[in-house]
């Protein structure tokens, strides 16, 4: 059989592969920081994996359940980005696990004479493993003889090696500076961890411990970027490239998220901005307001709309540019990014999370920045 018979001549066009090497590993992706967003449903699967149970149950196999036994606090300690999820947890901890919460910054808790109780569970998170302020506080916890859990994305680091009980975070090689799969799989492990601790408590009622459950499960799908995103995302970015400065501003988890929001920016654009408490406006930070300020209001429907909302019209009131993250455009806003609608609080806060991290990289890549070096920072903050 003559297998050319019927074939045809093809005309096959030919182009010199990238001479960066760097471009294979990004897969296609302009930047290591854009291809880790798209990562995050996948990493955020992986850290659910064998730990939340379809049949309504989460399930940490390295820890021991006996060392939670007469525990009344929770102390949380990190640095950056970290303490972002930090943040974001502790209201996690007090609304579902019924404990009381603190959050310290790493580099002031060394410092301050802390004041110990026995009966603290000590939590570190850091990225890394090898953040010096954050393994010092580990270390005077461990001393003051305080049971201790680090919440981690390296294994066999300084400080999986130091905590007593350890979860890793199984958010893969992150090599963009600025953090993103890290953050979010650091939210999904803490809030797991905070469910587990409900039932360890038995504070949790069954009706709330499946629709946590459920709302875990609904996260990958929150974090495949839709279409047209990141394009509509990009077109919005050129509005954002003068002015003074940018506030965030949120309330409740949303909160954090804004906080977690600015850093973003700051560190890719090197643009000025704040993360504030929707209702701090009016006790100072509203004083900037003006036609070059831009504000990011993170306006989720099942967290506190209304009250955002009414901060927002203050500002919109004194001129401010606002754009808004919602489920529902408010008519004040300027810019509109639309949110799915959703059940439950966290499953927003993830979308909104994506959003922001999406903004901040398409500002600073319109600015003609180094996305994944930015300058004066380094991955992992080994020194004081």
């Amino acid at each position: 059989i003559d297998i050319f018979k019927n074939s045809k001549p093809h005309n096959c066009a030919f182009s010199e592969l990238p001479k960066d090497k760097g471009y294979a590993q990004k897969e296609g992706f302009r930047f290591f920081m854009e291809k880790e967003i798209y990562e995050q449903a996948q990493v955020v699967t992986e850290a659910m994996m064998g730990r939340v149970i379809k049949g309504g149950k989460i399930k940490f196999d390295e820890l021991d359940a006996a060392m939670f036994e007469g525990i009344d606090e929770v102390v949380l300690c990190a640095c950056g980005t970290s303490y972002h999820a930090a943040l974001v947890s502790s209201y996690l901890f007090e609304r579902i696990a019924k404990i009381r919460t603190k959050v310290e910054v790493a580099s002031e808790f060394r410092y301050k004479e802390p004041f110990l109780n026995k009966n603290s569970l000590f939590i570190v998170i850091s990225q890394s493993g090898e953040t010096a302020d954050t393994l010092e506080a580990l270390h005077i916890a461990k001393k003051a003889g305080l049971r201790t859990l680090a919440i981690c994305n390296v294994d066999n680091s300084s400080i999986v090696r130091m905590a007593g009980s350890v979860i890793l975070t199984r958010a893969g090689i992150e090599k963009g500076v600025a953090s993103t799969k890290a953050f979010a799989t650091q939210v999904m492990v803490l809030w797991m961890f905070v469910v587990y601790l409900a039932n360890l408590r038995e504070v949790i009622s069954a009706r709330m411990n499946s629709a946590e459950i459920s709302a875990m499960l609904h996260i990958p799908q929150i974090l495949k970027i839709k279409d047209g995103l990141q394009d509509k995302i990009y077109r919005m970015s050129k509005h954002y490239l003068h002015g003074h400065g940018f506030f965030f501003i949120g309330r409740d988890i949303f909160y954090p998220l804004a906080l977690e929001g600015a850093l973003k920016l700051k560190e890719i654009s090197y643009l000025h901005a704040e993360g504030y408490p929707s209702g701090e406006m009016k006790h100072g930070p509203i004083a900037l307001a003006d036609s070059n300020l831009f504000t990011v209001a993170l306006m989720p429907k099942h967290l506190l709309y209304e009250k955002t909302k009414s901060n927002v019209e203050e500002l919109a009131a004194r001129d401010a540019y606002i754009l808004a993250i919602s489920p529902e455009e408010p008519e004040i806003a300027d810019d509109f990014i639309k949110t799915s609608e959703q059940s439950h609080a966290m499953s927003e806060f993830f979308e909104m999370m994506i959003i922001l991290q999406i903004l901040a990289l398409e500002i600073s890549v319109r600015l003609g920045n180094d996305v994944d070096m930015p300058r004066n920072l380094a991955k992992s903050v080994t020194v004081e």
